[in-house]
């Protein structure tokens, strides 16, 4: 989907969406408690898009958005801390209250002439970038913010 609508020339926000320490309250409550974390984030991303946006597990505690008609990192930066404060709002599952917290890491395409790996680089660099400031935070590709023309 991400390399059909890099090819189209389609406008769109990527936004990477990983869970912080995810994987170690899915080792200490286990496999069902997890999943259903896992849905329970899934659908607190899904209410905050619109329908034509897609939201999708891309990882083991990453997810993936894509955010049709963003030509501009700025236009989607509200929606991701948006997120982030979603997340962090207690889960409760099978009995336990979750504090979850996530980091965001946002590319824009059209960018590096449609090459959607290139993209997900961008946005995989700045998630990381993201998780280097501590939980909660939003990074955006370095040339998405500084490189002073438009996307």
């Amino acid at each position: 989907m991400l390399s059909a609508r890099c090819r189209a020339g389609e406008t769109f926000a990527l936004l990477l969406v990983d869970l912080d320490e995810f994987a170690d309250l899915s080792e200490r409550y286990g496999r069902r408690v997890g999943d259903l974390l896992l849905y329970e984030i899934s659908s607190r991303l899904r209410e905050k898009l619109n329908e034509r946006d897609v939201v999708t597990r891309s990882g083991r505690n990453q997810f993936a958005i894509l955010v049709k008609g963003v030509d501009r990192v700025e236009f989607v930066q509200p929606l991701a801390q948006t997120l982030i404060e979603r997340l962090q709002s207690p889960i409760t599952v099978a009995g336990t209250r979750f504090r979850l917290s996530a980091s965001i890491g946002i590319s824009v395409s059209p960018r590096q002439s449609g090459e959607w790996r290139l993209l997900l680089n961008d946005a995989d660099d700045a998630v990381h970038d993201a998780k280097t400031q501590g939980r909660g935070h939003v990074s955006i590709t370095p040339h998405d913010a500084d490189d002073g023309t438009p996307p």
